[in-house]
Protein backbone atom coordinates (compact mmCIF):
# COMPACT_ATOMS: atom_id res chain seq x y z
CA UNK A 1 0.00 0.00 0.00
CA UNK A 2 1.21 3.32 -0.79
CA UNK A 3 0.68 6.02 1.47
CA UNK A 4 -0.78 9.09 1.13
CA UNK A 5 0.41 12.35 1.89
CA UNK A 6 -2.30 14.68 2.90
CA UNK A 7 0.37 17.83 3.35
CA UNK A 8 -0.07 19.58 0.48
CA UNK A 9 2.37 21.09 -1.51
CA UNK A 10 2.76 25.00 -0.68
CA UNK A 11 2.62 26.80 -3.90
CA UNK A 12 5.41 29.35 -4.47
CA UNK A 13 4.32 32.16 -5.64
CA UNK A 14 6.90 34.09 -8.20
CA UNK A 15 8.58 37.08 -6.65
CA UNK A 16 7.30 40.10 -7.49
CA UNK A 17 8.77 42.97 -9.13
CA UNK A 18 8.96 45.65 -6.72
CA UNK A 19 8.17 49.00 -8.59
CA UNK A 20 8.86 50.90 -5.50
CA UNK A 21 12.30 50.27 -5.31
CA UNK A 22 12.33 50.80 -9.18
CA UNK A 23 10.82 54.06 -8.76
CA UNK A 24 13.02 55.43 -5.72
CA UNK A 25 15.92 54.28 -7.42
CA UNK A 26 14.57 56.12 -10.86
CA UNK A 27 13.94 59.10 -8.60
CA UNK A 28 17.75 59.42 -6.87
CA UNK A 29 19.13 58.61 -10.40
CA UNK A 30 17.28 61.63 -11.96
CA UNK A 31 18.10 63.87 -8.62
CA UNK A 32 21.50 63.42 -9.28
CA UNK A 33 21.68 64.34 -12.95
CA UNK A 34 19.81 67.51 -12.70
CA UNK A 35 22.29 68.11 -9.73
CA UNK A 36 25.36 67.45 -11.78
CA UNK A 37 23.85 69.80 -14.52
CA UNK A 38 23.32 72.80 -12.49
CA UNK A 39 26.58 73.10 -11.10
CA UNK A 40 27.83 72.17 -14.34
CA UNK A 41 25.45 75.03 -15.58
CA UNK A 42 26.97 77.57 -13.03
CA UNK A 43 30.29 76.52 -13.40
CA UNK A 44 29.82 77.57 -17.24
CA UNK A 45 27.92 80.70 -16.30
CA UNK A 46 30.86 82.11 -13.70
CA UNK A 47 33.17 81.46 -16.68
CA UNK A 48 30.95 83.44 -18.82
CA UNK A 49 30.21 86.30 -16.52
CA UNK A 50 34.49 86.38 -15.79
CA UNK A 51 35.55 86.62 -19.44
CA UNK A 52 32.87 89.59 -19.64
CA UNK A 53 33.88 91.82 -16.75
CA UNK A 54 37.68 91.13 -18.42
CA UNK A 55 36.28 92.95 -21.75
CA UNK A 56 34.06 95.02 -20.63
CA UNK A 57 38.03 96.33 -18.22
CA UNK A 58 39.82 95.87 -21.39
CA UNK A 59 37.13 98.63 -23.39
CA UNK A 60 36.84 100.39 -20.55
CA UNK A 61 40.61 101.39 -20.22
CA UNK A 62 41.05 101.42 -23.87
CA UNK A 63 38.44 104.42 -23.96
CA UNK A 64 39.87 106.29 -20.98
CA UNK A 65 43.20 106.04 -23.47
CA UNK A 66 41.29 107.36 -26.60
CA UNK A 67 39.37 109.97 -24.40
CA UNK A 68 43.19 111.25 -23.21
CA UNK A 69 44.61 111.31 -26.47
CA UNK A 70 41.72 113.21 -27.94
CA UNK A 71 42.19 115.79 -25.60
CA UNK A 72 45.81 116.00 -26.14
CA UNK A 73 45.40 116.40 -29.69
CA UNK A 74 42.56 119.04 -29.43
CA UNK A 75 44.51 120.70 -26.71
CA UNK A 76 45.56 124.39 -27.49
CA UNK A 77 49.45 124.43 -26.82
CA UNK A 78 49.22 121.56 -29.15
CA UNK A 79 47.63 123.67 -31.92
CA UNK A 80 49.32 126.39 -31.81
CA UNK A 81 52.71 124.65 -31.90
CA UNK A 82 51.72 122.96 -35.31
CA UNK A 83 50.73 126.42 -36.54
CA UNK A 84 54.19 128.17 -35.88
CA UNK A 85 56.20 124.98 -36.65
CA UNK A 86 54.54 123.27 -39.93
CA UNK A 87 52.15 125.75 -41.17
CA UNK A 88 54.74 128.93 -40.79
CA UNK A 89 51.60 131.09 -39.11
CA UNK A 90 52.94 133.96 -37.32
CA UNK A 91 51.25 134.64 -33.54
CA UNK A 92 50.70 138.87 -34.70
CA UNK A 93 47.66 139.90 -34.67
CA UNK A 94 45.66 143.23 -36.18
CA UNK A 95 44.89 145.56 -33.50
CA UNK A 96 42.33 146.93 -36.45
CA UNK A 97 38.62 145.12 -36.60
CA UNK A 98 37.77 144.53 -40.31
CA UNK A 99 33.96 144.30 -40.87
CA UNK A 100 32.62 142.91 -44.03
CA UNK A 101 29.74 144.25 -45.65
CA UNK A 102 26.16 143.06 -45.87
CA UNK A 103 26.61 142.63 -49.62
CA UNK A 104 27.32 139.07 -48.65
CA UNK A 105 23.64 137.89 -48.10
CA UNK A 106 23.03 139.65 -51.73
CA UNK A 107 21.32 142.31 -49.99
CA UNK A 108 22.51 145.59 -51.18
CA UNK A 109 22.16 148.72 -49.23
Amino acid sequence: MAIKNNISAKKIQPKKLNFWWFAIISIFFCQLLIYTWVRTESTQTIFRVSKAQENFIKKTSYNKALSIERDRLKSDDRITRIAKSRLNLSTDTVNQTIYLAKTLSGDEG
